[in-house]
């Protein structure tokens, strides 16, 4: 999630823990600790894209990483504060660096993106997708909490606590939306004849209730969008999943490997003629503001010739990632439409439609 929200929740995390003992000092670098993880964009820093999707939300967002770093992190401010003659409790910093730590693996996971919560032995993205990386009301209510900490005195512990236990419902509930929009369109599915699918939904930008949801089976690819808001039917734009040479061509190459486990298997395949072969492209399911796949944010794309062999290395890419304030006016439109209005199905939510 974005830096923000993570350091916040950190704080809240960390004073919740230890504030009673600690007071404002556990809020503080439980902020700090809460936002540590990202440290792994700057390992990307050396490496080219593809690597980077392997590297971010990796070792560092492990359930593994925190008991070892944090444990190491609040020794030493125990220890700190033993040289320096004061008194404080080891377990209260062991608890400010392990929990603030190991809440931002937890909220990534609560993102489609997906986190690698057990790595170093398994690569597996757990994505939860119960809110946007960007969610302002989420954020609200964490600012909102460590700003109240500043007045509430002897009590402040119990503001945190309060604080953590409303933003997890709020979490609860984006995961509960998922659930209902997936259950929602597996029911239009079978209504509408088409059985035999995997439905997935996923957040979209800013808000809750409006959730991308794609539909797989073995023949075609169903997109649309549903507001939980106001429950019509998902305009679905369907895609019949092509086999072609050129498409086991890519999958086959570093980055085909490497993004369709980085969108965990959720992708769209695609295969257009040059005068030279074929150009193939592989698109990321979870993200898009049209249920046209080939607007999609991002993927992998490669050339290669009627023999399926490489005309140069397939990389990454990226699509349509703009997003201006009057997309974010028609997202929240679309999120919540107008009490009484007609429904209709969206197939944009930002953008031209």
């Amino acid at each position: 999630m974005d830096p923000l929200s993570q350091a916040l929740l950190g704080g809240v995390v960390a004073h919740a823990a230890a504030g009673r003992k600690l007071g404002l000092r556990a809020a503080g670098w439980g902020a700090l600790a809460g936002a540590f993880p990202d440290i792994d964009v700057a390992f990307g820093l050396f490496a080219d894209d593809i690597a980077q999707l392997q590297l971010h939300r990796g070792i560092t967002h492990s359930l593994f990483f925190a008991p070892v770093v944090g444990s190491i992190a609040g020794w030493c401010f125990w220890r700190r504060d033993q040289l320096k003659g004061e008194t404080s409790s080891l377990l209260s910093w062991l608890a400010v660096f392990v929990l603030a730590l190991l809440s931002h693996p937890l909220l990534d996971a609560c993102t489609p993106y997906g986190t690698q919560l057990l790595a170093p032995f398994s690569d597996a993205r757990i994505a939860w997708h119960a809110v946007p990386i960007i969610e302002p009301l989420y954020t609200g209510i964490l600012l909102g909490g460590i700003l109240l900490l500043r007045y509430a005195g002897r009590f402040g512990w119990l503001v945190s606590l309060l604080t953590l236990v409303l933003s997890s419902e709020y979490l609860l509930w984006g995961w509960a939306l998922n659930q209902q929009a997936i259950d929602l369109a597996q029911r239009q599915l079978v209504r509408d004849g088409v059985v035999d699918t995997q439905v997935y939904a996923f957040p979209t930008f800013f808000q809750m209730p409006l959730r991308r949801v794609v539909a797989m089976n073995e023949r075609q690819i169903y997109v649309g969008f549903i507001t939980l808001d106001q429950a019509c039917d998902i305009a679905w734009e369907v895609q019949t999943r092509m086999a072609h040479p050129a498409i086991d061509a890519l999958r086959a190459t570093r980055a085909g490997k490497v993004f369709h486990w980085f969108a965990s298997g959720l992708v769209a395949e695609q295969v257009r003629s040059t005068k030279h072969g074929f150009i193939t492209q592989m698109s990321d399911l979870r993200y898009g503001k049209s249920t046209d796949v080939s607007r999609d944010m991002w993927g992998v794309r490669g050339g290669f010739d009627a023999e399926g062999n490489a005309l140069g290395e397939a990389g990454l890419y990226y699509g349509d990632m703009s997003l201006s304030m009057d997309d974010v006016v028609a997202v929240w439109q679309a999120a919540y439409p107008d009490e009484g209005a007609p429904c209709v199905g969206i197939t944009a939510i930002a953008g031209n439609g």
